[in-house]
């Protein structure tokens, strides 16, 4: 007997190695399925270079982080041009970060908050009430400042030179930025 044949009414079929094995894909869909993952992959890349682009390398400064558990004590940090703070109630949790930049972060009555200030940037974000604000400004003059009262998520991104401002009462963008909240469904582009 040569190959892989074996008569289909007897006993379980075997197959030889090298041979063709069927599969619930199609071509199409397996083809579908790769450029997927490739675009996927060259989006993520993409968005990698874009960010190292935009933010410039500061290997020598030193980064600064503080975080306010819930019940923790405030804590306020500045190392260098690096400077951070962040407060919270026994229900809530704060941090901010700053390398080469400030970030300040206030949280009560069941919120969390994040404020990032890198390469000069500004970012101040308070939530109350619920809810999450996050602000980011990277950049010489980036002021981002998120303020959040309510359930949900929002952020507020600031580049060089922009101001960013995201209220419950609307947003406004001064330069190159993004604000949105889920919460009140209000944004901006600039």
């Amino acid at each position: 007997m040569s190959g892989s044949r074996v008569p289909s009414n007897t006993g379980p079929a075997t197959i030889t190695l090298g041979a063709p094995v069927p599969t619930h894909r199609s071509r199409e869909a397996f083809t579908m399925f790769h450029t997927k993952r490739m675009l996927g992959g060259a989006a993520a890349f993409g968005f990698a270079c874009t960010f190292a682009a935009l933010v410039p390398g500061t290997a020598s400064a030193a980064p600064v982080a503080c975080t306010t558990a819930p019940g923790g004590a405030d804590i306020a940090a500045l190392v260098g041009g690096s400077q951070c703070d962040s407060s919270a109630d026994g229900a809530s949790a704060a941090a901010g970060f700053g390398l080469e930049g400030w970030g300040s972060a206030e949280a009560m009555n069941n919120a969390a908050a994040l404020a990032l200030g890198l390469n000069g940037g500004t970012a101040v974000s308070n939530g109350s009430f619920g809810g999450a604000p996050a602000a980011i400004a990277f950049g010489p003059g980036a002021v981002a400042q998120n303020t959040a009262a309510g359930l949900g998520l929002s952020i507020a991104v600031a580049a060089p030179g922009s101001t960013i401002t995201l209220t419950p009462e609307g947003a406004v963008c001064n330069g190159a930025g993004i604000a949105g909240s889920f919460t009140t469904l209000q944004g901006c582009i600039g």
